[in-house]
């Protein structure tokens, strides 16, 4: 939605205002707005704390004249979002005399007027006390002059330095974007590596032919992927037109073997209690008895009517189906495999160049072949299981395994980029992959200079482990950059939107 209405507001910036298209790379410190017809030149000033940023523009200060301020206030937030609901108040204190000026929300969310007529000439300080409920705020800027009424020989606020890009608050508030101040991080090192998802040993079982037979389906929806429970009867071994080894034909001997047997040893019972027959002809009936029936009742539990039942080992989806309907099979050959899909092994193939490394590897991003998304071992209460420590036959890559629990996002066989990380090293100038703009094999980002204007930055890059970004230089501790929607800015420049497009 907030894309949506961005896009409305630069098309209407089209239709409703006129620029020069110099003015998109260019922000010069003197802006012109047309008041009454009499031309201002405004200062500006941008403030941060913890929780607010505040941009604002206003008049230049004269004793004795009405300067109009602006106030831009962002809350620094995930949503980089206009503050509302809120109280502003304006105090301007040159040498200990205070003038104090409440602010009213203008009609666009997160912007406040107000207008201030100084009484005293010299250099002081202006202060913006943001109130909302019971938090209170103070953002101070120093060294703000108050001229005198005819004094023209004034340096404003402004940076003044060209080759910046106009972005402003109200573009920024209804689109996906955001900035961030870099702190000094730590950061691993990384290691690229192409590997596997797999089934961990005992997540996984295969479902196996026990005689042969013509294979019958349990139900017409067996499918790969479906989900069975342990016991559900998935396939019939029927015997039906077979000459030798039908199941049928065994089951029956089974049965009839069974039942002679059971009949020999209740008469030998009675024969031995009278001394007819010797003892040694007794266990050997008894043992012929318990033979037969193991087998008997072995086959009856997977025996019915239309042939031998072939049911789940466990519970869990079915990972491959190896026979169709129809086909013919012999004892030990494979008809299925089921996997749970809930613990998957990761496998990473590392080079063998990094073996002197292999060994400080402690964690992982990782991204699949199917998805852009970047997940962290640690997410999916992941842990590191083992270090290769030599290289298989026929395979130039060492492995390192991980195990996971499956959150329903990972496809077991599917293939994916891996980012191994080594133990933190601190003091890193450390940005989110989201900030990085390429182009033609180079990387900038924006890199915020006042309220609502941004320089392109080229960088050089250290690491990447997926998420997140060590840059080498080009950055300093302390600048801001634009964290989300850098694509924005450089939409900004190609449709040379309105150097001072505000409208209240």
């Amino acid at each position: 939605m907030k894309n949506l209405l961005f896009v409305t507001m630069v098309i209407l910036s089209f239709w409703s205002c006129s620029h020069d298209p110099n003015n998109t790379h260019q922000v010069k410190d003197k802006h012109q707005s047309v008041v009454d017809e009499e031309q201002h030149e405004t200062e500006s000033v941008t403030l941060f704390s913890e929780n607010f940023e505040v941009f604002t523009e206003y008049d230049v200060l004269r004793i004795g004249h009405e300067s109009e301020f602006l106030i831009h206030i962002t809350q620094l937030d995930d949503d980089y979002s206009a503050f509302t609901g809120g109280t502003v108040k304006v105090v301007l204190n040159i040498a200990g005399n205070k003038q104090i000026e409440i602010a009213e929300p203008a009609k666009v969310d997160g912007i406040y007027e107000l207008t201030l007529v100084p009484k005293d000439i010299g250099v002081g300080s202006l202060s913006f006390n943001i109130q909302k409920e019971s938090n209170q705020e103070q953002l101070v800027t120093d060294h703000v002059h108050v001229y005198k009424e005819d004094e023209t020989d004034f340096h404003p606020h402004g940076s003044g330095s060209g080759g910046l890009i106009r972005f402003t608050k109200e573009q920024a508030w209804i689109s996906q974007f955001n900035v961030i101040q870099i702190k000094p991080d730590s950061f691993t090192r990384v290691i690229t590596a192409s590997g596997e998802f797999m089934a961990m040993p005992g997540e996984k079982q295969n479902v196996i032919a026990k005689s042969q037979g013509i294979v019958l389906f349990a139900t017409r929806n067996l499918v790969q992927g479906k989900f069975v429970s342990k016991g559900d009867v998935l396939f019939t071994l029927s015997g039906q037109g077979l000459a030798d080894n039908n199941i049928m034909v065994r089951f029956n001997e089974a049965k009839i073997n069974f039942q002679i047997s059971k009949g020999n040893l209740a008469r030998h019972e009675t024969l031995r209690s009278e001394k007819i027959i010797s003892e040694k002809q007794y266990l050997e009936t008894q043992s012929k008895y318990i033979t037969d029936s193991i087998l008997f009742y072995s086959l009856k539990k997977t025996v019915g009517d239309a042939g031998m039942r072939i049911s789940a080992p466990m519970s869990g989806y079915l990972h491959e189906l190896t026979v169709s309907e129809g086909q013919f099979v012999k004892p030990g050959e494979l008809m299925a495999t089921i996997s749970t899909n809930k613990v998957i092994l990761l496998r990473a193939d590392v080079p063998q160049q990094y073996f002197d490394v292999l060994g400080k590897i402690t964690t992982t991003h990782f991204r699949p072949a199917y998805t852009s998304r970047v997940y962290t071992l640690e997410e999916l209460s992941g842990k590191l299981i083992a270090r290769g420590a030599s290289v298989a036959e026929n395979n130039h890559y060492m492995p390192v395994y991980f195990e996971v629990v499956n959150d329903g996002t990972i496809l077991e066989g599917a293939y994916a980029e891996f980012y191994l990380k080594t133990d933190p090293e601190p003091e890193h100038i450390v940005i989110p992959v989201t900030a990085l703009i390429e182009e033609q094999g180079n990387y900038y980002v924006y890199v915020q200079v006042s309220g609502e204007e941004f320089q392109k930055r080229t960088v050089l890059l250290e690491a990447n482990d997926g998420i997140q970004i060590s840059v080498a230089s080009g950055l300093s501790f302390g600048e801001r950059i634009v964290c989300e929607g850098p694509m924005l800015i450089k939409m900004a420049i190609s449709s040379g939107i309105p150097a001072h497009s505000h409208e209240h």
